[in-house]
């Protein structure tokens, strides 16, 4: 996608509505965006889903087990470790910015968090209440509870976050400025992972050239001058200014009298900069110097994650495999009244060494779909575009069936258990696409295809197809076992929903 063309975006699409500077903002809206309020709703929340799973261990362990209850509950201990839990949670930055957080950071703090948490109280147990009767199986299923139900409750408030935005409420309002290529990143960036969590009241401008903005960003009002950003911030009632890109534009004399102003009049500043998103590494601010300096996260966490990774390939490969053998002989039967003919179908993809391979997928469409496909021109210019149809008429009844619930992916487990694919990964690709992806091919080929992935989940065949590039290459830069984990779940949401399959 070229610079003009993400700039030109319709603005709607990534933060929603667009607002004026001279727009009231009403008290509740102000009060919805409010920081204090999300980390206060966040606190709650894990509130009630602690004392929940405590409840709930409870019950199970006094129903299946017998326990009796003075060796459940010493001295009321649970008032004392419920808030032992938040404080361990505040810790961990739980509370810092939640609803600003990515979802896999989000699953990583809160699991990390109530690992701790337990570890915590069982060495505090040890030490302190050795001589009490305490149940191990109460502190082990109020573990288990924790962290299912304090997950759950974060994903919740994330969905509640994301309707609110959709409605235009709960966003913090945003200046944006900086250079045009700085604009189009910051702007590519948020909208393949479809944040709608600022509303931008409009763009400051370099004075020395204010013509190339008002056609750069069609959809956002030019608010002022860079030398009347204090007025323009009050003016628009924002509380977040957004510089991308400020290397190419600002001097770093500038640059520090805007962070220390900022500071006084107590308005956040966020610095885009492109090689710092593509950087995925562990960073801290050093105190003496006043660098940031990043580093690369320890080679046994990178090793666990990807032994992980390859047993939850093993333990999905082996129940799909099982799966897919009970659906064989119906789908067979599905396949074939409607027309007689193979009932797999070969697909191929561009494996890691570069060589063509293939894997087998049910079969949706006519057995004459390659030919029907070549004689069409207008239909070939069309999947040459996308590599995908909508309404594609080369598709059987049946077929539509097993696309819409995925059914037809279903023979792919095979491959995941031979270790030919993988559950998670960037999508497969065939030959004729890797001029698509240009000199981030060789990054693409690093790893192995998926099943699914960060593009499915984020849009599935509803994405363009440089959106999909944009997805695969996010994905890349940012795995760790959490993304896939979360991508997991959400690709399951997405087949019961049957959301943007064709």
């Amino acid at each position: 996608m070229s610079t003009r063309e993400s700039i030109a975006r319709p603005e709607t699409e990534l933060f929603g509505p667009a607002s004026t500077a001279a727009q009231t903002v009403p008290r509740y809206a102000r009060l919805l965006a409010w920081p204090f309020l999300h980390k206060f709703v966040s606190l709650n929340g894990d509130l009630l889903a602690i004392t929940l799973a405590h409840m709930l261990a409870v019950r199970l362990v006094q129903h299946f087990l017998r326990i009796p209850m003075n060796a459940l509950n010493p001295f009321e201990y649970h008032r004392f470790y419920i808030p032992f839990f938040v404080v361990i949670l505040y810790l961990f930055d739980g509370y810092k910015s939640p609803e600003l957080r990515r979802p896999e950071q989000e699953l990583e703090r809160s699991c990390k968090a109530v690992a701790v948490s337990f570890l915590g109280l069982v060495l505090i147990n040890f030490v302190v209440f050795r001589s009490e009767v305490f149940s191990r199986y109460l502190v082990v299923s109020w573990f288990i509870l924790a962290c299912l139900l304090l997950v759950a409750m974060r994903f919740t408030l994330r969905a509640f976050y994301q309707r609110l935005w959709k409605a235009g409420l709960s966003r913090r309002r945003a200046v944006l400025t900086g250079s045009l290529a700085g604009l189009s990143g910051y702007q590519e960036l948020l909208s393949i992972q479809r944040h709608q969590g600022y509303e931008v009241v409009g763009v400051l401008v370099d004075s020395t050239n204010p013509e190339s903005f008002p056609t750069a960003v069609p959809h956002l009002p030019v608010l002022g001058s860079l030398d009347q950003w204090e007025k323009s911030l009050a003016a628009a009632g924002a509380n977040v200014l957004i510089v991308a890109d400020p290397s190419a534009l600002y001097g770093e004399g500038y640059l520090g009298e805007v962070l220390r102003r900022c500071k006084e009049l107590r308005v956040d500043v966020e610095l885009y900069s492109p090689i710092l998103t593509i950087a995925n590494m562990c960073y801290e601010h050093d105190e003496v110097s006043g660098c940031f300096r990043f580093e690369v996260g320890p080679q046994w966490s990178l090793t666990v994650q990807r032994a992980v990774k390859r047993g939850i390939d093993v333990a999905i490969g082996l129940l799909g495999s099982t799966v897919t053998l009970l659906l064989t002989p119906i789908i067979f039967l599905l396949v074939n009244l409607e027309e007689r003919g193979p009932l797999f179908y070969r697909s191929s993809y561009l494996a890691q060494d570069g060589n063509t391979r293939y894997y087998l997928k049910f079969r949706t469409m006519h057995v004459d779909a390659d030919r029907i496909l070549e004689t069409d021109a207008a239909l070939r210019s069309r999947f040459r575009a996308q590599q995908k149809l909508i309404d594609d008429p080369r598709i059987t009844e049946v077929g539509r069936f097993l696309r819409k619930y995925s059914l037809d992916e279903f023979p792919q487990f095979f491959a995941i258990l031979k270790g030919d694919l993988t559950f998670v990964g960037p999508r497969t690709i065939r030959q004729e696409e890797a001029v698509r992806y240009g000199s981030q091919l060789k990054k693409l080929l690093s790893v192995k295809p998926g099943v699914t992935g960060f593009w499915q989940v984020m849009g599935r065949q509803t994405t363009t197809y440089s959106e999909r590039v944009q997805m695969d290459m996010f994905y890349l830069d940012r795995w760790s076992i959490w993304l896939d984990l979360v991508i997991i779940i959400k690709t399951f949401w997405k087949v019961l929903k049957a959301e943007g399959a064709y």
